[in-house]
């Protein structure tokens, strides 16, 4: 063994572990914009808030195989991977019930003016944004697209290509050509991080910052715009300053966090906590 592998095996770990939340089969999970609060859905469809110095709490059952779930001002969404669509308020009946006819992998965004959301329809990837039940816009976008919203709750989209990743506002031109493999997905602020298999991509002032770490599903960045969170179809999660030279870069320090793949993970909105989501759902100091 070097002395380098020696080192590495005696170093601080790089998270250290706060709560693993009771319940079963956790899928998909976010924090709430203004607390330090988790919201987090399980595969029935069961909603819990989790917070990290008192625990959980159920709040209310919604639709089953939940892919997003989130919050705003209008309440607590969550959208099923059959693109069904429920707002409440608390844990009475749901204040709106919507069938958006979009499913497949999809995306669920508060704006200032509503509920706007993404996915598969039957003319390919589809954006539709609502203001309660009515439908405002109805869009047609290019395969691997992605849906944000501006620090001013402001509706974006996102495509990355060849030699070009652009953001702009929903409706603005997109740059055409085959997508990148990479995963797109809108952080803090409008930021795009792209999860590929070989690691995660920051696009910086229009330059891609890449993270490497084999066999990625999953990334999230630190609302301090630099820290980066990898999660593996092994278990396995890296943190990682995405804007250090490439060689720490290249060999971020690790955990062995779960026994499945890390199909979610997310910081809080004050980057305090790490949420991870495998066979169960951990938070993690860092």
């Amino acid at each position: 063994m070097t002395r380098r592998d020696a080192h590495y095996l005696h170093a601080r770990p790089p998270l250290e572990s706060v709560l693993v939340v009771p319940g079963e089969s956790p899928w998909c999970a976010s924090w709430s914009p203004d607390r330090e609060l988790l919201l987090l859905a399980d595969a029935g469809g069961v909603v819990r808030s989790v917070e990290p110095a008192f625990g959980s709490r159920w709040l209310f059952d919604g639709p089953a195989e939940p892919t997003h779930v989130a919050s705003g001002a209008g309440g607590v969404a969550v959208l099923s991977a059959s693109g069904r669509l429920e707002l409440r308020r608390g844990g009475g009946a749901p204040e709106l019930e919507l069938e958006t006819g979009l499913a497949g992998e999809s995306g669920l965004r508060f704006w200032k003016g509503g509920i706007a959301v993404i996915g598969e329809g039957e003319g390919g990837r589809t954006v539709k944004v609502f203001t309660g039940a009515e439908e405002l816009r109805c869009l047609r976008a290019p395969a691997g697209t992605a849906l944000g919203v501006s620090a001013a709750g402001d509706l974006l989209w996102a495509r990355s290509v060849v030699g070009e990743m652009r953001v702009g506002p929903l409706g603005s031109p997109l740059p055409e050509g085959e997508p990148t493999r990479h995963l797109l997905r809108f952080t803090h602020g409008g930021r795009v991080l792209g999860v590929a298999e070989g690691g995660a991509t920051l696009w910086h002032h229009g330059e891609p910052q890449t993270a490497r770490l084999l066999d990625a599903v999953s990334a999230a960045l630190c609302s301090d715009g630099r820290t980066v969170a990898l999660g593996t179809n092994g278990g396995v999660v890296a943190i990682v300053d995405i804007l250090a030279p490439p060689s720490s870069r290249a060999h971020p320090p690790r955990v062995s966090a779960h026994e499945a793949p890390v199909r979610t993970i997310a910081f809080s909105n004050r980057g305090r906590w790490l949420a991870t989501i495998g066979e169960n759902c951990r938070l993690w100091s860092y």
